[in-house]
C-alpha cells in the first residue's frame, strides 16, 4: 500500500499542470451551461485518468516502473486507487462552481448532490472499461481508446438524462431521495463493486503477462 501511495503521487505529478486547466474549464461551463453543472462533473475525472495513462505510455514510465522492486500488482492497483482522488477533485470543483453560481445569483436552488453523485459514480464504471484496454493495447492503441472514451463521455451527458426518463424510480431518488425498495440499490451496489473488481483482475492479468 505504501508503494501504491507513491505511485498515485507520481500520477499527480504528471497531471498537475492539467489540473490547473480545470479552472478555465469550469469557468466556461459555469458561464455557458450552468443548468447542467452536475453532468459536467464526469469529464475532468476521466480526462485526468486518460492524461495520466497517456503520459505513462509516452514517457515509457511503465518500463521504468517494472524495473523497480515494485510488484506489478501494486502498479495496477495504484491506477485503480487513483480513481478515488480523481473523483474527489471533480466533486470539489463542481461544488465550488455551484457555490460561485449561488453567490452571483445564477441559481437559488440547493445543490443537487444526488444527481452530482450519480454523475461522478459513472466515472469508475468508465474507468473499469478503459484501464483493461489501456494495458492491453498500450502505445499502439492509446490515441484510439482515448478518442473513443472522450466520445462516450460526450454521449453520457445526454444518457444520464435519458436514463432517469427510462427509470422513474431513479428519477424519484434523485429528486427526493426516496426509494420503493432497498433491494435494488443493494444489488446495484454489489454489481458496481463486482465490475470494478473484475476489471482490476483483467488489467492485472494483462499487465503481468505483458512483455514491456
Amino acid at each position: 500500500m505504501y508503494n501504491s501511495f507513491h505511485l498515485i503521487r507520481k500520477d499527480f505529478i504528471i497531471v498537475q499542470k492539467f489540473i490547473l486547466l480545470l479552472i478555465p474549464y469550469y469557468m466556461i461551463m459555469g458561464f455557458t451551461n450552468f443548468d447542467n453543472y452536475t453532468v459536467f462533473a464526469l469529464l475532468p475525472a476521466m480526462l485526468l485518468l486518460i492524461n495520466s495513462c497517456t503520459m505513462d505510455v509516452q514517457q515509457n514510465n511503465q518500463k521504468f516502473l517494472v524495473s523497480l522492486p515494485v510488484p506489478r500488482q501494486q502498479i495496477v492497483l495504484a491506477k485503480y486507487l487513483a480513481i478515488l482522488p480523481y473523483s474527489i477533485i471533480s466533486f470539489a470543483f463542481t461544488v465550488l462552481l455551484y457555490l460561485v453560481g449561488f453567490l452571483v445569483g445564477r441559481t437559488a436552488e440547493p445543490l443537487a448532490w444526488r444527481e452530482l453523485m450519480l454523475s461522478i459514480a459513472t466515472f469508475p464504471l468508465l474507468a473499469a472499461f478503459f484501464l483493461p484496454l489501456h494495458y492491453w493495447l498500450g502505445r499502439k492503441g492509446t490515441q484510439v481508446i482515448n478518442l473513443v472514451f472522450i466520445m462516450l463521455i460526450m454521449i453520457n451527458f445526454f444518457a444520464l438524462k435519458q436514463l432517469m426518463d427510462q427509470f422513474p424510480g431513479l428519477a424519484e431518488w434523485v429528486s427526493s431521495g426516496k426509494t420503493d425498495s432497498l433491494l435494488l440499490p443493494v444489488i446495484t451496489g454489489l454489481g458496481y463493486v463486482l465490475v470494478l473488481f473484475c476489471s482490476y483482475l483483467i488489467s492485472l492479468r494483462v499487465f503481468t503477462s505483458k512483455d514491456i
